[in-house]
């Protein structure tokens, strides 16, 4: 096999490379979580997996109370109590803070399509270092829709969304794609899969080592 050529790092992008990182965890990675671990020598932080479709039709916010970038919706109880004020009747789903975070946030997306990944990504990608599509979480949530583990089982689904990415959301803001997932069955079959993931343009993979059941 050949070997696949060097991809440089974007502009707007982080190398990865010899950095201590806050990796994504479920249920955490959340703004404080990831100030503290900078404040504590991090050098990159992950946020906590995002779906695609909960982020699109979010509103840009900039807060200047918590000195925040806020992304929100209107929340359910907001549309049903139009009295409430503004504040009380949006939900916040991502947060960020641009001056500590800087370039060191790196957007996780839950996704199993590549239009409304790339729709998500668009929103975010001024304010982030780079956005890591997460084809490892084996977790029911997240598999039901194809997103996650699932995608391991669906590599030609999974590659075109990552094409998408690149092109439409990596080059034209300058700033890394990146992928995680989880070992197959074999070496053979993960080695198969890593070279077909390089090879779409992307500027990272995070392997994690074990299989999707363990």
């Amino acid at each position: 096999m050949t070997t696949p050529k060097k991809v440089p790092i974007p502009r707007n992008g982080v190398d990865y490379r010899g950095k201590i990182v806050l990796a994504p965890m479920v249920r955490s990675g959340e703004c404080p979580s990831r100030l503290l671990a900078l404040k504590y020598g991090a050098d990159l932080v992950w946020g906590p997996e995002t779906i695609d479709k909960a982020l699109i039709g979010t509103v840009r916010h900039e807060n200047a109370t918590t000195n925040t970038v806020d992304f929100t919706r209107l929340s359910s109880n907001g549309a049903k109590n139009p009295a409430l004020n503004p504040e009380q009747r949006e939900s916040v789903i991502y947060r960020l803070h641009p001056e500590r975070e800087g370039r060191k946030l790196v957007y996780q997306i839950g996704t199993s399509n590549p239009e409304t990944a790339v729709q998500a990504a668009q929103l975010i990608a001024p304010d982030v270092a780079g956005i890591d599509v997460n084809a490892g979480c084996p977790k029911p949530f997240s598999t039901s829709g194809g997103m996650g583990a699932a995608l391991l089982k669906t590599p030609e689904r999974l590659c075109s969304i990552l094409e998408a990415l690149v092109k439409q959301v990596g080059e034209p803001n300058e700033i890394g794609i990146s992928v995680k997932i989880r070992i197959l069955d074999t070496a053979a079959e993960t080695e198969a899969l890593v070279r077909q993931l390089v090879a779409t343009g992307i500027t990272g993979l995070t392997v994690h080592c074990r299989t999707t059941p363990m």
